[in-house]
């Protein structure tokens, strides 16, 4: 598979993880977990709309909005059509709630303090500072990733599977689909992010806090730099 064409099909190697635990301890769930399987696999093949768009249009709205598509709009449709929940039934169960968000937050927000000063330590002399408008975008762009790889991988797949493979599939999930920083110090950010907020996620079954942490890790180093 062209990585250049499909960038974070990597990803999809940690689909193996449930579904070989599902085939030999949970095939009640078999089916459950190749729909998920096979949701990611059109995230994968439809992402290059969302990542060429951005590009095309020279827009991060467009890219924005594609994501919304692919990483929210589309998990959900798959759990509501396995489940048959509600749509608030659903997002509860995904961590959008508001039991232990006050604990979500608290702990996203330590995990914001050691992510961002990994950032600045390592990559000071990189970093740029974006518009307000760049920044805004990406801040909110945060939440679906979170509902994808924490939500959806980390609790639902929990419900379906077992905690460990579910963390495990989403760590390695998150990790996977930034092979661009397989060959950078990048890498280091984005695997304590995968494993710091799987964590939070896993104590609060809650995503909000993750997602404020993820978009303010995205943004806090671009305005440090514009301030200094």
């Amino acid at each position: 598979m062209n990585l250049g064409m499909f960038p974070i099909a990597p990803m999809l190697f940690a689909f193996l993880i449930p579904m070989i635990y599902s085939l030999k301890w949970k095939k009640e769930n078999i089916r459950k977990i190749s729909i998920v399987t096979i949701c990611s696999v059109f995230i994968v093949l439809f992402y290059p709309i969302a990542f060429y768009l951005g590009e095309i249009l020279d827009s991060i709205l467009s890219y924005f909005i594609g994501k919304i598509l692919l990483f929210t709009i589309m998990p959900l449709i798959t759990i509501q059509y396995l489940e048959k929940w509600p749509i608030k039934t659903a997002l509860n169960e995904i961590g959008i709630k508001k039991d232990k968000i006050g604990l979500s937050i608290f702990l996203g927000l330590g995990v914001l303090i050691l992510t961002v000063s990994v950032i600045l330590i390592i990559w000071w002399s990189k970093l740029s500072p974006n518009s307000a408008y760049w920044n805004t975008i990406l801040f909110v762009e945060a939440f679906n990733e979170e509902f994808f790889f924490r939500g959806v991988l980390l609790l639902y797949l929990w419900k379906i599977t077992d905690i460990k493979i579910a963390y495990i599939t989403s760590v390695l999930a998150f990790i996977f689909a930034h092979p661009q920083h397989f060959n950078s110090l990048w890498l280091l950010s984005t695997s304590l992010q995968a494993i710091l907020l799987g964590i939070v996620t896993f104590k609060t079954k809650n995503i909000i806090g993750p997602w404020l942490s993820h978009g303010l890790n995205r943004i806090i180093p671009s305005i440090i730099t514009y301030l200094i």
